[in-house]
């Protein structure tokens, strides 16, 4: 079983399954990005004919891995298989032959689009499999070459999590999103069969596992988890969680050594078998039989010779292999040709210049505004895959709003950019890749994070456990030394010495990711030799079995720390709100001077996000929460200040990541800055599902843009809606759509078109039509207009 862990130790990112909307081969819009990155192998001054716009190029030219695979062919080449992801018209895979060094970047056969992966397999049958958005592939590594590729399932948006399997029939079945789908590819005839939704209501089928009497079994979620039992010969569904049980989470399951299904969803463990279940405890549990199926954020793997793939960094070029036997470790360097990652957020700095995030990976790009020269600053290993959603500036300060931690972050221009000082770095006892290389494990696995230094526990469910053997020269008193790393969906651990109890329970969930604090147990009494050091995963309600240790020691002498104070971090975090604010759309820096805050929406499996807020000079951190403070099932994902001070924001009523949508219809509201309290809401547009963007002129009204792209002037003295335009002949309505020069004139980005708004009318001037989509705004800095389409970035001049 593999752990759908990412490198900065967040869930699979539903922004990503937003975005197969924009990629899938199927869609309007979808067309209109593949025209977008299609275009970009033009030249500038083919695209535009209208000389004021300039076209940067692409703001972080690399991909995102989605998983790797190692494998032996017959031949006797060890090959590793790594899915990629960015903006080519057209996907591909590399595949590296680790003895002879060769990389070959294999592109998808033609028609298959390019959309993000989030499950693959290695099948028993030699062959790979891997689904690029709803689209399934085959790939025979042997002759290196594409068998198949079609669409099971017309409605599915992809295949996410450990939703693929190997079943006792031959035939691979794959379980979708965001429709919960059982399919089969029967690898002979190259047939496909929907056999149907398993689950009515919830969308994310993570999980499939089949027991060796032929049943199949799915670990659904996320608003309120599920397994389901089915049966692909007679189409018999059982749904073995009863409703009472059923919360905020995803099921698991997986196929034990026995033949036995093994599900889990909290403190929940089942035995599964001929659909049938049976209520047991940890210890009753087989283990976890092997299995090819591997989540989008796999990086490590083992070659059937004990060879190990200990590293796999995509947008570095290289890749890591370790001989166990030899204790050699080679670094192989490998080329391909990148597309380049989508531009989630534009924003004008403190430091004349505009900054642009992308998204898997994200980096920082910085267009100057003297020199007008475009410059990747590169990642921030913490955000990892994830991005600024929306970005600000206080001060000397560039405010960036992060999915998918929901942290808020300050970047001091001022500064030097030291986006990989963690603050600490470890100095002392058995270090991370030592603890993964030398580590066993009971119910899961290890992972290396190179990104963040740490040995991940991957639990098959709670009560996995980890054990790292320390030799001891001579017999006495020694103490031990734990340096753990806390996160959001971690869980309480149990630190063991030789199989027994060290202190108290340790919880490792935290809504700040970090190292921990150091545990130190002892002294205690050991003879000369080898003693294991373990932890245990211990059932923690709404949490996974993960867990991450940095670092152990043991001494005779007491430590007060493994670790060892840096550089500080910059960019660094300021206050996280992973789960009431997990995809941000709105970042927004308070005319006061000191406050910064974002709002967006929740977490996994929940309807109605938060706004958290930071007072920069005292360091204290606010959330209004959407049920408590302002509207219940609302999600905010646009935010301006009025003239008065009081905020003014316009809601969405979706709920990506598998939520329950509760509300109709988008509304707009007004927040009292001194008592942190609603005082207006209603709802400006009828029918309208999102209040894309939000503008103040210098008249204090209030200018919105709807997701359906009428245009709404709003007057907040009055509290009325004066006027509304439509304006959805100029395409679709980007993040970040309005903006505001100095001279107090509001222009609006769509798709198609880039307008001058008329002040206190909803007459609107067409100033260009861009030569390609818009597809990300906005930020508007020394008469230029600064957005993206697709991975380039772009400015127009706007005219005097």
């Amino acid at each position: 079983m593999t752990c759908q862990h990412h490198r900065d130790a967040s869930p699979p990112p539903a922004d990503a399954l937003a975005r197969l909307a924009l990629t899938s081969p199927r869609g309007p819009i979808a067309r209109r990005l593949a025209a977008v990155t299609l275009g970009m192998i033009m030249t500038a001054s083919a695209l535009a004919a209208d000389t004021a716009f300039t076209d940067y190029g692409i703001a972080a030219q690399v991909a995102e891995c989605r998983g790797v695979v190692t494998l032996r062919t017959a031949q006797g080449r060890n090959l590793v298989i790594a899915m990629a992801l960015d903006l080519s018209p057209l996907g591909y895979i590399l595949v590296t032959d680790i003895d002879s060094g060769e990389t070959r970047q294999v592109f998808y056969p033609k028609g298959a689009g390019n959309s993000p992966v989030y499950a693959s397999m290695l099948s028993r049958n030699g062959r790979f499999y891997t689904a690029a958005g709803g689209v399934l592939l085959e790939f025979d590594p042997e002759r290196s070459e594409w068998l198949y590729h079609g669409v099971p399932q017309p409605g599915a948006q992809c295949f996410v999590g450990e939703a693929m399997s190997d079943a006792p029939d031959g035939l691979i079945y794959g379980g979708t999103c965001n429709n919960c789908h059982l399919i089969s590819y029967n690898p002979s005839t190259r047939e496909t069969v929907d056999h149907g939704r398993l689950d009515p209501q919830e969308q994310y089928f993570s999980y499939l596992a089949f027991d060796s009497a032929g049943w199949a079994y799915a670990g659904i979620g996320t608003a309120r988890w599920n397994i389901v039992a089915f049966n692909p010969k007679t189409g018999e569904k059982r749904t073995i969680i009863a409703e009472a049980d059923r919360k905020v989470g995803t099921a698991r399951v997986v196929t034990g050594t026995d033949g036995r299904v093994y599900g889990s969803a909290g403190s929940l463990l089942y035995r599964l078998f001929e659909g049938q279940a049976e209520r047991i405890t940890p210890d009753q549990a087989a283990k976890a039989a092997p299995s090819g199926t591997i989540g989008w954020n796999a990086r490590t793997g083992t070659f059937p010779d004990g060879r190990q793939l200990t590293a796999y960094d995509l947008p570095g070029r290289r890749l890591e292999i370790l001989d166990p036997k030899s204790g050699e470790r080679r670094t192989l360097t490998f080329d391909y040709q990148p597309g380049g990652v989508g531009v989630t957020s534009l924003a004008a700095g403190p430091d004349a210049a505009v900054y642009a995030s992308t998204s898997h990976p994200m980096h920082l790009s910085r267009i100057g505004l003297g020199d007008q020269t475009l410059r990747d600053l590169g990642p921030i290993p913490k955000v990892g895959g994830g991005n600024f959603c929306s970005m600000a500036t206080q001060g000397n300060l560039l405010i960036g709003a992060q999915y998918s931690a929901g942290a808020l972050w300050a970047y001091d221009v001022t500064r030097p950019w030291q986006p990989g000082a963690v603050g600490r770095a470890v100095t002392l006892g058995t270090p991370a890749r030592d603890l993964v290389d030398k580590g066993q494990v009971t119910g899961g696995h290890f992972t290396y994070l190179e990104s963040l230094d740490l040995a991940f526990l991957c639990g098959d469910h709670f009560n996995a456990e980890g054990r790292w053997p320390v030799s001891v020269p001579a017999a006495g008193e020694y103490y031990v030394h734990i340096q753990p790393y806390v996160s959001e969906r971690y869980c309480r651990v149990q630190y063991l010495l030789d199989g027994k109890p060290l202190g108290e329970p340790f919880n490792s969930a935290s809504a700040t990711r970090g190292h921990g604090p150091l545990q130190v147990f002892g002294p205690v009494a050991l003879t000369a030799g080898e003693h294991w050091v373990g932890v245990r995963q211990l059932e923690t309600p709404g949490q996974e079995p993960w867990s991450a240790t940095a670092s152990i020691d043991v001494s005779r002498e007491r430590r007060d720390s493994l670790i060892a104070t840096t550089d500080d971090p910059n960019p660094r975090v300021l206050a996280a709100w992973h789960e009431d604010i997990c995809r941000p759309r709105a970042a927004l820096a308070h005319p006061d001077g000191k406050h910064v805050m974002m709002a967006g929406f929740a977490g996994y499996g929940r309807c109605g996000g938060g706004l958290g807020m930071v007072n920069l000079e005292t360091g204290e951190a606010t959330l209004l929460g959407a049920e408590t403070d302002l509207l219940p099932s609302h999600s905010t994902i646009a935010l301006r200040a009025l003239p008065d001070g009081n905020l003014v924001g316009g809601t969405s009523i979706s709920a990506p990541g598998g939520g329950h949508v509760q509300a109709t219809e988008a509304e707009l509201w007004i927040l009292d800055w001194a008592t942190r309290k609603l005082v207006y809401h209603d709802r400006p547009v009828a029918g309208a599902t999102s209040i894309v963007a939000l503008e103040v002129g210098p008249d204090g009204i209030v200018y919105g843009l709807a997701n359906q792209g009428t245009l709404f002037l709003f007057d907040p003295q009055r509290r009325v809606v004066l006027d509304r335009a439509d304006l959805s002949a100029h395409g679709t309505v980007p993040r970040h759509a309005l903006q505001r020069g100095p001279d107090g004139r509001l222009y609006a980005m769509f798709s198609k078109a880039i307008l001058r708004l008329t002040p206190g009318s909803t007459a609107v001037e067409v100033l260009s039509t861009p030569p390609q989509p818009i597809s990300a705004g906005g930020a508007l800095a020394d008469g230029r207009l600064y957005y993206a389409s697709g991975p380039n970035l772009w400015s127009y001049a706007l005219p005097r």
